[in-house]
């Protein structure tokens, strides 16, 4: 039987069987690969979504926060452009205010000294109407009212009110009220800055300065620079000395380097009282010659002959002065005060103040002070300590300057004096020169030395 069997089909059948499970077996590796192929695929796509997922997440509130820094952008825009119109509106009120308020402000003067700013603003907020600011001048130094006081209402129609108040008492002084003069402020400014536009530039103008004698031969260019410096700036001053004296011949040159204030300077000080002598002041010409009596020939400084000429062409005009005179006592004042803002009325010929307008006296102990009360308004029934308080503040004034003996008020006096006598003459000496000209209770005070013949006359302790 074994005889019978074919080796070789048997060999082909199990090679046909291999073949067939090795194909089943690749068939199923390969089934198996494409599932953990799948697998993976699907985890892999799962995980892709899952990443993304929160992308699509987050731009929704990305967007959502662009729309609110635009939101917030365009607010902090609206507010600013309203916090610039705002300010704009506020600052056109305030020029408005600034405009207005000359207008709507008066000037007290002659306000007793102890009155206060809430006295003020009561009497003319019941008088006159409401009352935005009060403001007392007081002297730097001491603190003491001046006597001059400016108010400034919320409505124009209270200022016509309150100017009808002038000649009404406070504090028991009777008080004068007058107007800013805001207008004439305005008008003045604007004229000059017509004049500055028309005439931007000026020439120089020399004056000539006589009357140079006696208590004035020792006077130096410095002097005399201080006195004429307040009108404007000064190019040069040509004093005129005897070479064997050295003292002034009696006039010099000051040259400005504006005509117009040389000019100004010539019409307020023409004539002018310096130390007990009357100033010669007038254009200096170009052909003036020293004449053998060592002062310009003829009247050429005043102009032409007859002393006219130059000094005739200033008199022209509404507000022309005489002569170049100095026509009242107001101008005369204002002159002084300008001199003295200014230095012009300081320290002259060795130390000693030099007396500008009559009067002055040699230095000594004895002064006597003008012009520190007013007796038209001295109410004693109201005010019976008034004089007390006049001597107790004028001591204790002239104790800042030295040793004072006496101090006296002279209540029938009407210039208002006082009379104090020093220790020493040095202490006399710097009180006139801290005094002199200086404001008190709304009037100027004028110190002047004296001797003492004049104090056993007048002086009663």
């Amino acid at each position: 039987m074994a005889d019978d069997l074919d080796f070789d089909a048997v060999e082909q059948l199990l090679d046909s069987a291999e073949k067939a499970a090795g194909g089943r077996d690749d068939r199923d590796r390969g089934r198996d690969r494409g599932e953990r192929d799948r697998d993976r695929d699907r985890d892999r796509d799962r995980r892709g979504d899952e990443r993304q997922e929160p992308r699509r997440e987050e731009r929704p509130r990305e967007r959502s926060r662009s729309k609110d820094r635009e939101a917030e952008r365009l607010q902090k825009e609206r507010e600013r452009e309203e916090q610039r119109r705002q300010e704009e509106e506020e600052e056109r009120k305030r020029q408005i205010e600034d405009a207005t308020r000359g207008d709507r402000t008066v000037m007290i003067v002659c306000l007793h000294h102890k009155a206060d700013e809430r006295d003020v603003y009561e009497f003319f907020s019941t008088n006159a109407g409401k009352v935005r600011d009060v403001q007392i001048i007081r002297d730097a130094r001491t603190g003491r009212s001046k006597g001059l006081a400016y108010i400034e209402f919320y409505l124009q129609e209270s200022t016509l009110k309150a100017l009808a108040l002038s000649g009404q008492a406070v504090k028991g002084q009777a008080i004068r009220v007058q107007p800013s003069q805001a207008e004439k402020n305005r008008a003045a400014q604007a004229a000059k800055q017509m004049i500055n536009y028309s005439a931007p530039r000026e020439t120089p103008l020399r004056l000539y300065v006589g009357g140079l004698t006696d208590s004035l031969a020792n006077i130096s260019e410095e002097e005399l620079k201080k006195l004429f410096s307040p009108f404007g700036e000064i190019e040069f001053i040509d004093l005129h000395r005897d070479p064997y004296t050295n003292k002034c011949k009696g006039f010099a040159f000051v040259q400005f380097k504006n005509a117009s204030e040389a000019r100004e300077a010539m019409t307020a000080m023409n004539g002018f009282q310096l130390a007990g002598k009357e100033l010669k002041v007038g254009i200096a010409t170009s052909d003036m010659q020293l004449d053998g009596g060592g002062a310009p020939g003829g009247n050429l400084a005043l102009g032409g002959p007859g002393g006219a000429g130059e000094l005739d062409d200033e008199r022209e005009g509404p507000n022309a002065r005489h002569g170049g005179m100095i026509s009242g006592a107001d101008e005369r004042l204002a002159l002084m005060q300008k001199l003295g803002a200014s230095g012009g009325m300081g320290a002259m010929g060795g130390g000693a103040p030099m007396s500008l307008g009559p009067g002055g006296g040699a230095p000594s102990t004895m002064m006597c002070l003008h012009g520190m009360f007013n007796m038209a308004q001295v109410n004693l029934a109201t005010d019976p300590e008034f004089f007390n308080d006049i001597h107790a503040d004028v001591e204790q004034e002239c104790r800042k300057y030295g040793s004072v003996s006496q101090v006296w008020a002279d209540q029938s006096s009407n210039r208002g004096d006082v009379w104090v006598r020093f220790s020493d003459i040095g202490s006399a000496q710097n009180c006139q020169r801290a005094l002199d000209r200086r404001w008190f209770a709304g009037q100027q005070i004028i110190a002047e030395f004296t001797n003492e013949a004049a104090w056993a006359a007048t002086v009663r302790m």
